[in-house]
Parts: C-alpha cells; sequence; structure tokens
C-alpha cells in the first residue's frame, strides 16, 4: 500500500529533522566555498568604449539615416574584431602565449541601445592579461578598419582605454554559497524522505489507522529496576534460589 505523505506530516518531519537540515545545508556552502577557493580560477575582465563615425565630405549636420548606418556598421566590425585575421594578428603580437581561439572566447563586443558606441571587453586570468589583449584588438582592430574602409571614409575613435580592473569578476562567493546551501539542503532533504518512507515501525495509532488496523492495546515493558522490585522479580528470584538448593 502506497503511503501518502500530507503537508502536516512534512511539516512534523521537517521539524524532527530540523537540526540535520540545517548541518546539511552549512555542509554545502562549506564545501562550494571550498571549490571555489581551490579549484576554480578567478576571472578579471577589462573593457575598451570605442565610436563609429563615418567621415562626411562636407561639413553638413549629422542626418539620422547616417547614424543608423553607423549603429548598423557596428555588427560588421564585431564580425571583424571577432574574425580570424584580427585574432590571429593579435596571437602574434603577443608573442603566440594566445591561440585565436582563446581569444575569440575571452572576447566579447557589445552594444548599447541605439547608440553608435560599443565595447571591446576581455576576461582572462589575470587584469594585465585582460588589459593587454583588450589595448592590442583595439590597436589592431583600427588598422584593419583603416584597410579595409580607408581612413578618409571610417574612423574608428577610442572614447575610453582598455581599463585596469583589480577586482575579479568571476566566481561569486555568493553565488557558490548560494548554490552549495541548495544542492545541500535538497540531499538532505531526499535522505530524509527515503528513511522515512522506509521507516515501517510503528509510531503511533494514527499509523495503524492508514494501514487499515485498529490498535487492540498496549504492552508495557518494565525496566530492570521496576522488574526487581515487582512480583514477577521476587518470583524469578525465589526460582533461582530452589534451583541453586
Amino acid at each position: 500500500m502506497q503511503e501518502e505523505i500530507s503537508l502536516k506530516k512534512l511539516y512534523q518531519i521537517a521539524k524532527k529533522h530540523i537540526f540535520t537540515l540545517l548541518l546539511a545545508t552549512l555542509a554545502g556552502v562549506l564545501v562550494s566555498v571550498l571549490v571555489m577557493m581551490f579549484f576554480v580560477t578567478p576571472q578579471y575582465s577589462s573593457q575598451a568604449q570605442l565610436l563609429v563615425n563615418q567621415q562626411q565630405a562636407t561639413q553638413a549636420p549629422i542626418q539620422y539615416n547616417e547614424i543608423q548606418s553607423n549603429i548598423q556598421l557596428i555588427n560588421t566590425y564585431r564580425d571583424i574584431i571577432t574574425g580570424h585575421s584580427v585574432l590571429s594578428q593579435v596571437s602574434e603580437s603577443l608573442d603566440g602565449n594566445y591561440s585565436p581561439n582563446i581569444l575569440r572566447e575571452a572576447i566579447s563586443v557589445t552594444q548599447s541601445q541605439n547608440s553608435q558606441a560599443f565595447y571591446v571587453t576581455a576576461t582572462m586570468e589575470t587584469a594585465e592579461e585582460a588589459q593587454m589583449v583588450v589595448s592590442e584588438v583595439v590597436s589592431t582592430f583600427e588598422s584593419t578598419v583603416n584597410e579595409v574602409y580607408g581612413a578618409e571614409n571610417a574612423s574608428i575613435f577610442v572614447l575610453s582605454p582598455a581599463s585596469f580592473n583589480p577586482n575579479k569578476v568571476s566566481p561569486s562567493l555568493i553565488m557558490y554559497a548560494l548554490i552549495g546551501a541548495v544542492i545541500g539542503l535538497a540531499l538532505s532533504v531526499v535522505a530524509i524522505l527515503v528513511i522515512e518512507l522506509m521507516d515501517t515501525t510503528i509510531k503511533d495509532d494514527d499509523f495503524l489507522a492508514q494501514q487499515g488496523m485498529i490498535n487492540l492495546g498496549q504492552i508495557y515493558e518494565l525496566s530492570a529496576k521496576e522488574l526487581k522490585g515487582s512480583r514477577l522479580g521476587s518470583v524469578q528470584s525465589d526460582g533461582r534460589m530452589r534451583e541453586r538448593v
């Protein structure tokens, strides 16, 4: 017969094992923090801000269509930055310490909505590496754009050079602690429910009712002290004395 667990029963189980749940949660937090400290490599980030601007033959005011063209041009620039040609040159400039594939995974190009500005970001194992990679990518990208479009047709303005951020961007201590707490709590809940469901000992009258049985009575078990002072204890003592005689 399958036993159904009600919300009340779950509350009683949780109350009974509250210390186990708390200890398992704390253990999960501790283990996750230790894993983060000893097995997860910290990551640092650097960012540069660039602006797209197409050169104009005259000094006429910039039109809306020209701004939209500059915004759409960023998609092309994104492909150029993350393309094999630029990244290969960056890799060579950095003495081949980073392959184009590694650089492609480390670099991201993002654009603010409806803005001619965009950001080149690199995430590396040290803050110095991140800044160096972004600086080299921006420099190589500017040279490539001038070669492809010509300096008279399109210009890239570096609004903010590659930044140096000594604070790691990952891993997050709070995030790892929360993940560890959830995993520890979940594992303890599963273990407690399995133990409770496998426990078939009779606990109370409600348990008997769930099994379709009736409690006909209870047998009181005497302690050793009570048994010694009872009539049954005296009879047993007399019997042992007669056996000795």
